[in-house]
């Protein structure tokens, strides 16, 4: 593509006694082969890395200000059962965990690469006799992203773990587990590291409303001096559960969990618990619930009614820690309907053909403070349609930075769209406003999968058919 014809917006918007300005830069186009997940990585001085990862290979372009491909490099792992565990971006580079087979061993390791994707070291992390099955595995970083966890899973159950540490190239620890007392396909829900590699695993047990008397959620917190678990449960008989987020605050030192419940119809929600505790000290936790104020469910539903105390169809979808301890807690409403498709009741085969309408709409913002109670509740009105796509191109993206947040989502899902974004300080203060237009430029954008790349840029990618395009929207 030529300098003329590449995509270079200067986008100038006028507001109230301001002036809000952002440019916009697209990258040439890529083909996605059918393979092949891609990633961005992130920035890494000037330049914007980009990885696609194929079964025992993986590329890497690196693409300049200008969004031009400066540079390209094509890796392959030690041999053809080599396959990729993860891709793991770093401060100056980023680590490839894969694993590769030999005989009746298995065995993981971890590459690191430079910015330039050259190859500085390699680590053998662990070594599994494989018999008759294949191990499988389950994998979670740390929020720093400089410890790996992985849990050998065997029976849905998890059996074994170890942690790795990027930056010092050793195994912090490695254990057997045997939990014969949980029942993890009912009971799981999350595994999280922490930045200094401390293991919790996080249960809900009797979360029907039929015995909701015995409703608990426990955490299980591994502690690598003593290889064992130490365990606190949070008994909550009065309610079930609609919904849960779980997350660790690394400068805190606490865990929060945080949920959606039901105390009359499963189906819809009542209110939210808040539960926190000190990671060194169970002992030390809070718990509390939170309603729905007013003004919330008069906006959810469109106006007022004393019988509608209830919401229904949330997912949440992030949880903010505040620098005063509190959370922002971000719900969205979404809705999927399946449908037989018109015009063809049953394919070649004599099966049913069944068509998908997602529908991904308001987004809910809950500000609590560091007691419990609720400070504000915000309804930001959002409406998205979409079919048989996945949803990929539905939902937001959240831009952090210290003055503010920024919720970013398409208008409508179609190929000729308006992108608008919220715009939200810590005092529950929002702005709305449209960001800008695709219409003529051959842009299909998939908010939610953009990659904030320093305090004042992102990339989005974009995506129609099997072409990928690289967006860098900057402040």
């Amino acid at each position: 593509m030529t300098n003329l014809g590449r995509l270079f917006i200067h986008i100038i918007f006028l507001w109230p006694l301001a002036i809000y300005g952002q440019t916009v830069t697209v990258s040439d186009e890529l083909n996605l082969k059918s393979e092949f997940v891609y990633d961005v990585l992130g920035k890494y001085q000037n330049d914007i890395l980009l990885v696609r990862d194929g079964i025992n290979e993986f590329d890497v372009q690196s693409f300049d200000k200008d969004m031009f491909m400066s540079w390209s490099v094509e890796e392959k792992l030690d041999s053809r059962r080599s396959r990729i565990v993860d891709i793991v971006p770093r401060e100056l580079g980023f680590n490839v965990v894969y694993s590769d087979e030999w005989k009746d061993t298995l065995i993981v390791k971890s590459r690191y690469y430079d910015r330039r994707a050259r190859l500085q070291f390699s680590d053998t992390i662990a070594i599994y006799k494989k018999g008759l099955i294949r191990p499988k595995f389950r994998f979670v970083k740390s929020e720093d992203r400089n410890k790996f966890l992985m849990m050998e899973v065997e029976n849905e159950r998890i059996i074994s773990a170890f942690a790795f540490d990027f930056e010092e190239r050793r195994v912090l620890w490695q254990s057997q587990f045997d939990f014969t007392d949980i029942n993890f396909r009912e009971d799981y829900r999350k595994t999280i590291l922490t930045n200094d590699g401390r293991m919790f695993i996080v249960f809900e047990k009797d979360n029907f409303r039929f015995r909701k008397e015995k409703h608990s959620i426990e955490v299980f917190r591994f502690d690598e001096n003593r290889n064992q678990f130490d365990l606190v449960s949070f008994p909550m008989p009065e309610f079930t559960t609609y919904d849960a987020f779980f997350k660790f605050d690394n400068l805190n030192r606490r865990l929060t969990l945080v949920g959606l419940y039901s105390d009359r119809n499963t189906g819809t929600t009542d209110g939210i618990f808040h539960i926190t505790t000190n990671a060194d000290d169970f002992n030390d936790h809070s718990v509390s619930t939170v309603s729905y104020n007013d003004e919330l469910l008069a906006d959810f539903h469109g106006k007022f009614s004393p019988k509608r105390e209830s919401l229904q169809n949330l997912d949440i979808q992030d949880l903010i820690f505040r620098e005063d301890g509190g959370i922002l807690l971000i719900v969205e409403e979404n809705k999927e309907y399946e449908r037989l498709s018109y015009g063809s009741r049953r394919d070649y085969y004599g099966s049913t053909r069944f068509s998908v309408d997602y529908y991904y709409e308001d987004i809910i913002l809950i500000s609590i403070h560091p007691d419990g109670n609720s400070h504000w509740q915000k309804l930001l009105p959002k409406r998205q349609y979409s079919n048989d796509d996945d949803a990929v191109f539905s939902s937001y993206f959240l831009f952090k930075n210290p003055a503010h947040l920024r919720i970013l989502y398409n208008d409508e899902i179609r190929n000729e769209n308006t992108v608008s974004e919220y715009i939200l300080n810590g005092s529950g203060d929002i702005t709305r406003r449209s960001l800008m237009s695709t219409d003529n430029q051959k842009l299909k954008l998939q908010i939610k999968n953009a990659v904030q790349v320093s305090a004042q840029e992102l990339v989005i990618p974009s995506v129609r058919g099997k072409r990928l395009k690289l967006v860098r929207l900057k402040y």
